[in-house]
Parts: C-alpha cells; sequence; structure tokens
C-alpha cells in the first residue's frame, strides 16, 4: 500500500504520536525507576528493622550497650544473635555523640559513602529526633562486595532518652536484578503494545487517506466525466479544445470542432424506456471511442449530444472523410434488448483553420451547421457555411424583436368563419394571430411561430391569444364558438386546464363556446399528462379539436384514445383531391369515420367552388378557406356577423364533380 494517499496532516499526526510515543515511554521508564528505588528502599528499611529487633532480646543490655562502650561481650552476644537476620553486610554500632565504638561484617568491603557525612545530614538528624529509621540506596563498582546496597541508620531511645544508633548496610544486588528484569518485561511489553498500537493506528489511518483519496478522486473525475457513458464533460471539453486551439498556432495543423446530435431521442426514451435510452447512449459512445483517432478528443456535452475534436488535420479533406465516416458509422441500427433500433443521428462541424479562431466562435459555427443538419430532417452532416451565420444573426435579431412584440403589445387577431355547410350559415371563427411589427407590417404567424415555440415564447402569446380570443367572442351572439391554437409547449409549461379555466372566469365567455385545437404532435409528445389535461377540459365544457389531421402517423389510434369533438382536414388533402383519386378517397374515408364516431368534421384551406361541392357531396360537416372569406380583423368579424352577405355560398353543382363522387 502506497504512501501517497497520506497528506501532510496525517504525517504531522503521526509526528505528534510519535512524540508523545517517546515522551510516554520516557515518563513511564522514569516512573519506573522511582517505583524500584521505592521499592528498594522499603525493603531495605523492612529488612534492616527486622534485624533490629534482635536487639529486643537484649532490652535489658541495650542502654548498658550503648553507655558503656567497653562492654564487648555483651555486643559480641547481641551480633551474634543480629546476624542470623536478613541481608546484612555489616553494620557499626554509634553512642549518643555519634562515636563509632563497634562494627562488624564483611572486613573486605567498605561503603563509598562518608559515615560522617551519612550521620550529620539534616535528614538523618531529622529522621533521629523523630525516631524513625534513614534509608539511602548507593551503588558502587567493587571487585569485593555488593554493587548495590542500601544503607539504614536505625536510632535508639531508652524512654526518652536517646542512646545512640545503628548504621546497617544492607545487600540488594539480587534485589535489584531481580526489579530490574521484572521491570524490564513491563517495559517491554508496554513498548510492544504501544508498538502494536501505533502500527495498527497508522494502518487504520493509512486505509481511511486511501479511502478518503479515492473518494476525492472520484468526486474529482464526477467533476470532469459523465457518469453514465464515462466520457469527458462539456467542462473538460472546453478545457480540451482551448488548449488544443494554443497547440495549433505552434503547429500550423488544422483543428476541427464537431458536434453529433440523436435526432428524436426523446421519443426513444418515452416508447422503449430511459433504460433503452441510456443503452443507446452507451452504445454511441462505444461507437465513437472506436472511431476516432489517436489525440482525438471525445466528451458528452448535453443529454443527447456529443462533441469531438480533430487535432493534426492537415488537409479539410481530412475532416470531411472523417465525418463522412463516422456518420455512416453511427446511423447503423442498434440492438437493444433484442429490439432493432434505427437512431438517426445530425453532425455539424466546423474548421478553426478557416472559420473561426476563438473558441466560442468555433463552437458556435460548429452548433449552427448541426442546426442546419437538423433543419433538413436529420440523419445528415453540414459543415459551417458563412451563410449560417447570418442566418443564426437575422434569427437572433428576431427573436429580440419577438420579445419586444410582447411587451408592446405589437400583436393582434383576425378571424376566419367556420362555415356550416349543411345550414350555410356561419358556426364559430378560428382565431389567427398577426404580429403587427412596426417596420415591416403585419407578420404571418408562419414566420415568428416557429421561433416563438422553440424559445417557449409561445407561453406568453399563446395566453394573449385565449384571453383575447374570449373577450372579443363574449361580445358575439351565441351560440358563435371561437377556436384558440394552443401549442404544445404550453401543455408543457403550464396547467392548462387552470388556465382556460380561469380565462372563461375572467371574460365571461360560456365554455361551450371555446374550442381548443391542437396538433397530433402534441400526442406523441406527453400522452399521459396531455389526456389528464384533455379531459379536464372537457369537464369544463370546453369543445376539443384535432387540427391537421392526416399529417400524422398514427392518427387514426390517437381518435379512439382522446376525447376529441371535431377533426380538422389538413388543407393538403383538400388542394390535392380534385387531381387525386387517392386523396379523395382518403378525404372520403376521413369523412366516413368521422361521422360513424359522431365527430363534426371540418375541411381546411377550402379555395375552390369545386372543392366545396365535392365536400358537401361527401358529408362533410364545416368547411374553412379563402373561397367564404381570408381572415379579417375583429372590427370587420363583427361586421361580417351582422351582415352574412359577404360570404360566398355556392349555388350549382359541378358534372364533373359527381361523376368523381360517384
Amino acid at each position: 500500500m502506497s504512501f501517497v494517499y497520506l497528506r501532510r496532516r496525517d504525517w504531522a499526526a503521526f509526528a505528534v504520536i510519535l512524540a508523545v510515543a517517546i515522551a510516554m515511554y520516557s515518563v513511564g521508564s522514569l516512573t519506573l525507576k522511582s517505583v524500584k528505588e521505592t521499592q528498594l528502599r522499603d525493603d531495605a528499611q523492612i529488612s534492616a528493622m527486622r534485624w533490629a529487633k534482635t536487639f529486643d532480646h537484649h532490652s535489658q543490655n541495650v542502654r548498658a550497650l550503648f553507655k558503656d562502650r567497653q562492654t564487648l561481650d555483651l555486643a559480641q552476644s547481641i551480633v551474634s544473635d543480629s546476624q542470623q537476620v536478613g541481608r546484612i553486610i555489616s553494620y557499626e554500632l554509634y553512642d549518643a555523640k555519634d562515636q563509632r565504638f563497634y562494627s562488624a561484617g564483611a572486613a573486605d568491603w567498605q561503603p563509598n559513602e562518608n559515615r560522617a557525612t551519612l550521620l550529620d545530614s539534616p535528614l538523618t538528624r531529622e529522621h533521629i529526633a523523630a525516631r524513625i529509621p534513614t534509608t539511602r540506596l548507593h551503588t558502587q563498582d567493587t571487585a569485593n562486595g555488593p554493587r548495590r546496597y542500601a544503607s539504614v541508620v536505625i536510632p535508639f531511645y531508652f524512654a526518652n532518652d536517646y542512646l545512640g544508633s545503628v548504621m546497617a548496610y544492607i545487600d540488594q544486588t539480587e534485589l535489584n536484578a531481580s526489579f530490574t528484569r521484572s521491570f524490564g518485561v513491563i517495559a517491554t511489553v508496554t513498548i510492544v503494545i504501544f508498538i502494536i498500537l501505533t502500527i495498527v493506528s497508522f494502518y487504520v489511518t493509512l486505509l481511511k487517506s486511501r479511502e478518503r483519496w479515492q473518494a476525492e478522486e472520484r468526486v474529482s473525475y464526477l467533476s470532469r466525466h459523465d457518469k453514465l457513458t464515462g466520457l469527458a464533460n462539456l467542462e473538460s471539453f472546453n478545457e480540451h479544445l482551448g488548449s488544443a486551439l494554443e497547440a495549433r498556432k505552434e503547429t500550423g495543423d488544422h483543428l476541427a470542432a464537431i458536434v453529433i446530435d440523436i435526432d428524436r431521442f426523446k421519443e426513444i426514451n418515452d416508447a422503449l424506456g430511459h433504460e433503452a435510452g441510456d443503452s443507446v447512449l452507451r452504445l454511441i459512445t462505444e461507437r465513437l471511442k472506436s472511431n476516432i483517432r489517436d489525440g482525438d478528443f471525445v466528451a458528452r456535452i448535453g443529454s443527447d449530444q456529443f462533441a469531438l475534436t480533430l487535432s493534426s488535420i492537415k488537409r479539410p479533406q481530412q475532416a470531411a472523410t472523417f465525418v463522412a465516416t463516422l456518420s455512416e458509422a453511427l446511423s447503423t441500427p442498434l440492438w437493444i434488448n433484442g429490439e432493432k433500433i434505427s437512431c438517426s443521428i445530425s453532425i455539424g462541424c466546423a474548421l478553426a483553420s478557416t472559420d473561426a479562431k476563438e473558441m466560442a466562435i468555433l463552437m458556435r459555427h460548429a452548433n449552427l451547421a448541426l442546426a442546419r443538419a437538423k433543419a433538413e430532417n436529420g440523419n445528415s452532416y453540414t459543415f459551417f457555411e458563412e451563410d449560417m451565420d447570418a442566418a443564426f444573426t437575422k434569427r437572433r435579431d428576431m427573436e429580440a424583436d419577438l420579445r419586444r412584440a410582447i411587451e408592446s403589445d405589437q400583436f393582434e387577431l383576425h378571424y376566419q368563419p367556420l362555415i356550416n355547410l349543411g345550414k350555410k350559415t356561419i358556426s364559430g371563427y378560428e382565431a389567427l394571430i398577426r404580429w403587427n411589427h412596426p417596420r415591416d407590417g403585419l407578420i404571418s404567424p408562419a414566420y415568428f411561430i416557429p421561433l416563438a415555440e422553440d424559445t417557449e415564447l409561445i407561453v406568453p402569446i399563446g395566453e394573449w391569444v385565449l384571453r383575447r380570443a374570449c373577450m372579443d367572442a363574449a361580445a358575439w351572439p351565441k351560440p358563435l364558438k371561437v377556436s384558440v391554437n394552443l401549442s404544445a409547449v404550453q401543455f408543457k409549461r403550464v396547467d392548462i386546464v387552470e388556465l382556460v379555466k380561469n380565462v372563461l372566469e375572467e371574460t365571461s365567455l360560456n365554455p361551450s363556446r371555446l374550442e381548443i385545437e391542437i396538433t397530433e404532435s402534441l400526442l406523441i409528445s406527453t400522452t399521459g399528462k396531455v389526456a389528464d389535461d384533455l379531459n379536464g377540459l372537457r369537464d369544463l365544457g370546453v369543445s376539443i379539436a384535432m387540427d391537421d389531421f392526416g399529417t400524422g402517423y398514427s392518427s387514426l389510434s390517437y381518435i379512439s384514445s382522446f376525447p376529441f369533438n371535431k377533426i380538422k382536414i389538413d388543407k393538403s388533402f383538400i388542394g390535392a383531391m380534385i387531381n387525386d383519386s387517392a386523396i379523395l378517397g382518403i378525404v372520403k374515408c376521413i369523412i366516413a369515420m368521422g361521422r360513424s364516431l359522431g365527430v363534426t368534421i371540418t375541411a381546411e384551406g377550402v379555395e375552390t367552388l369545386e372543392q366545396s361541392r365535392i365536400l358537401k357531396r361527401l358529408g362533410c360537416h364545416q368547411v374553412q378557406g379563402f373561397l367564404y372569406s381570408r381572415p379579417v380583423s375583429a372590427r370587420e368579424c363583427v361586421a361580417q356577423i351582422r351582415d352574412p352577405r359577404s360570404i360566398v355560398w355556392p349555388g350549382r353543382e359541378c358534372a364533373e364533380t359527381a361523376k368523381k363522387i360517384a
């Protein structure tokens, strides 16, 4: 296990632990030494006192012994008894004036301390006065006698009369060695235990440091990489691209930035689930890794977007060849859980050598190229061209104008009548927004609505349209309806049921006079939520119409699944049915299906009498188009309601039409 995981503060902590260990060892050693000295001193004093008790057998003669220094026979008798006790090396008798008058013991051994010094010390004098022994420990290097011994001064009193003292020397060499061995074992065991604890502590700290280091490395890795694919993230990509742009200044090579987008990735998630979507991203990642060259860099920069840098490109054609090969590799069908998925890819590419030098500009150009590729129905690749920048600038300016239009109320509503073919009356009007631009005049919604949906500005615009249309319709005679288009973005971003409810209450419009038009794209994107919203609108009493019917992928299934009151046939079918019998058959089937389901059928884009007569023959309920009236302003709409003679009411039928229908 490497020590690189330990940080400076870990080493500092271990240095403190080591210092504490050394200090503890030193203190422990001193403590043990002190304990040993105390034990030796106590043992010497006990041994001396036990030996001194032998004098008690001659208590009647002790006074005479110390008083009469010539009574040596008596001393010999006492000495003869006392020598049988303890580890006495030798002893000396001193009278009350501290004059030695007798000594016995080893003749060839002499203590290394001066006897007078021992007797005259303040401590000894204090102890003699207190009638307690004085014990000292000594060490001596000599060939004869013990190396470790103790001197004990024992005072003798008769009543309150001080007679003198005995200085006994006690051999403690063996006892000292025994204590040294015992304390050595204790010290060794203690040191070993402490070393083990220190090593364990060090190892545990090392493990924790390693785990912490690995966790920090993991956090650092995740902060710079995508968790799902393991690729670098946007931050890492930007750093690499910046470094690559700097490096190419020295080499002079070309550098390409490539942005890759999975077309309709959300549909894959919605249809197959997020696990399948994650599998798609992993497989795309593997294909990217297997197709890039050494020195290239790949990253995931969005939920369904990847980015590449191509370095060391000698000729721009190399980038074109690489992108073409990559596009083919990524567009190959994928197999997810045994199911084949056709995944289309859009790629945008920009060259730093000719298109841009700064990273932000280079990436903007690559994204503009990607936007062009996706605008061309995706599954293609595009290189940046100068006109793309101009188109981007124009779009940006128009977005700014659109925001100002919302703030300064530059919109107005026009209304186109819905004609009841059977009764030849006006059933209601469809509200159509116009942008009254201060410079360009009235602008068609086809020009600005797609941008409003992309930028989500359609949310405030759509709310304004709904409120304005309901206010105008509230002034019309009953039971004329107003039809308002709602965007899929509105359903995603706001509570549409609550919004419609509040607007109806504000404008006092009867819910039965409001018709909400939606397109099939809304149903494809968020089926579950939309179904709840549509049912909620129906509960309010609002009618629901499917606009542009026939242009989607599975319109028939939606008709049976959602609560529609009306189907509006797309104008592309109406315009083509006269010259195309197949289209005419489709229109005939739609009308028959609607009538069988009890759903109102409205044909959009009716511009000729012949189209009107065909639709009437087929049993179409309503028509709408320039044949009857172009969209008119709110004021003109009111005038038209009061005097409907401006509406075209077709009379006779055409023989050619009758033949086609038959």
